[in-house]
């Protein structure tokens, strides 16, 4: 038989039903209507493509580039793996303070800089004493430069889904924003080449510069960053104290001894490497292999069909879980087309002599890649809820490092071999290892 409650007692209850409603009105207050989320999804994937737009000129612009400062493949591979020096700095600090003061602020400050940074690309190299050296060290520096402040963008956005959108339909919203990746990659190669061929290379940079400013006035005009602190709430409304759940600290020892968390970290690592290095060697490769061939269509057909593909991955992944497949299910399942394929399309480009085929090669590969943002990309917001900023910026930050690796490496091997079939074959097997690491230890289930 339950003892009544006293005065005091039915006061503390009465003030934790209060506080508990509270908070929970204040959780679904974060959760935006489907007209808001419809906007605010094209809104970031507009962004997505001018931050791989800006990111992915260089690669564009190299062969000309080459022409101008005599660049050899190594100091090539340098300028654009510099990028990533600096884009793993800012990954765990951009998602804790996404998840701290608010997405959109931290978008939006470090969106400033980086547009800052490519509009005044091409005056770098002319700064210096007019050596090589210095032109060389100059570009370098604000790559690198570039890369951190672009390391906060996407914590950011993906710490914004974890909050204002419901669970169920995360992976389809991030899916779709995270297409723009591709959308800028080929916005760069169709755009960009035409820009490239009538002004030269600098203009490419102050193009993408100026479309920057405007997103940014856009984001500032119309975003939410005069709205609150956001709080990360497990399923979005919960019955618990959402509070004090987003103030609860990471439990590290858990998660440094969990499968699942490094199966995600060596898969992210693995795709990365093979990731950066298809992206930023691919238009050189075909400048040296099929010299005739048209840029804008090495440089515009695989991103559109990737683009395209991410999108429908992601409404494929969506419907999965609405059927009630498990995340660890689906996870794995848009794995095989996102690391085993893409590898295995990458070994293939060995067998391939003639232009057509090897472009279809390529096209396969940028299509299977596009299943990415369903898997691997979307586990942080899996195995920890309640931390996706966070945990997300420390996944990224392991992506990052072996894609400045596989880019300087793969240059190193250019250079002493001239041979593009060892180093795609290099590449193709790293893919290949992250799917299995991922296959056999990943998981879509909370770690804690």
């Amino acid at each position: 038989m339950s003892m009544p409650l006293n005065g005091l007692d039915q006061q503390k209850s009465l003030t934790s039903k209060e506080c508990s409603s509270k908070d929970i009105k204040i959780a679904s207050s974060q959760i935006w209507s489907p007209e808001r989320q419809a906007f605010m999804m094209w809104m970031y994937f507009a962004g997505s493509i001018i931050v791989y737009a800006s990111r992915t000129a260089m690669a564009l612009c190299m062969p000309e580039m080459y022409d101008e400062f005599g660049w050899d493949k190594r100091q090539q591979g340098l300028v654009m793996a510099c990028f990533l020096w600096g884009y793993p700095i800012t990954q765990i600090l951009g998602g804790y303070m996404a998840d701290r003061f608010g997405a959109e602020r931290v978008i939006l400050c470090a969106g400033v800089c980086w547009t800052t940074i490519t509009l005044f690309t091409p005056v770098f190299p002319y700064l210096s004493d007019g050596s090589q050296k210095s032109s060389l060290s100059l570009v370098i520096f604000s790559r690198m430069s570039q890369g951190v402040l672009q390391g906060m963008h996407y914590p950011s956005v993906m710490s914004a889904t974890g909050t204002h959108v419901v669970e169920t339909e995360r992976t389809q919203v991030y899916s779709l924003i995270s297409a723009g990746t591709h959308g800028g990659t080929l916005f760069t190669g169709l755009f960009g080449s035409i820009i490239l061929h009538h002004f030269g290379w600098g203009s490419v940079f102050n193009f993408l510069g100026v479309l920057g400013y405007i997103w940014i006035a856009l984001l500032y005009a119309h975003g939410d960053t005069k709205n609150h602190k956001p709080i990360s709430v497990k399923e979005n409304i919960s019955s618990e104290n959402p509070s004090k759940k987003a103030s609860k600290p990471l439990p590290w020892r858990k998660v440094l001894t969990a499968s699942p968390f490094w199966a995600m970290i060596l898969a992210h690592f693995a795709n990365g490497y093979s990731y950066f290095v298809f992206l930023f060697w691919l238009p050189s490769y075909f400048h040296e292999n099929h010299p005739h061939s048209q840029p804008w269509v090495y440089n515009v057909l695989p991103w559109l069909i990737s683009m395209v593909s991410a999108g429908l991955f992601g409404k494929l992944a969506t419907y999965f879980l609405k059927l009630g497949y498990s995340k660890t299910f689906t996870r794995k399942t848009f794995n095989v087309f996102a690391m085993l394929v893409f590898g295995m399309a990458l070994l293939s480009i060995s067998y391939s002599h003639s232009y057509q085929t090897t472009l279809f090669i390529f096209c396969v590969a940028a299509a299977s890649n596009g299943a990415y943002q369903s898997t691997v990309i979307m586990n942080p917001s899996d195995i920890a809820p309640d931390h996706t900023g966070f945990m997300f910026g420390v996944m990224n930050t392991f992506g990052a490092i072996p894609g400045f690796i596989g880019t300087y490496v793969s240059g190193a091997i250019l250079e002493m071999t001239s041979n593009w079939n060892l180093m795609y074959s290099v590449t193709g097997w790293v893919s290949i290892a992250g799917w299995a690491v991922f296959a056999y230890w990943g998981s879509g289930e909370p770690i804690f």
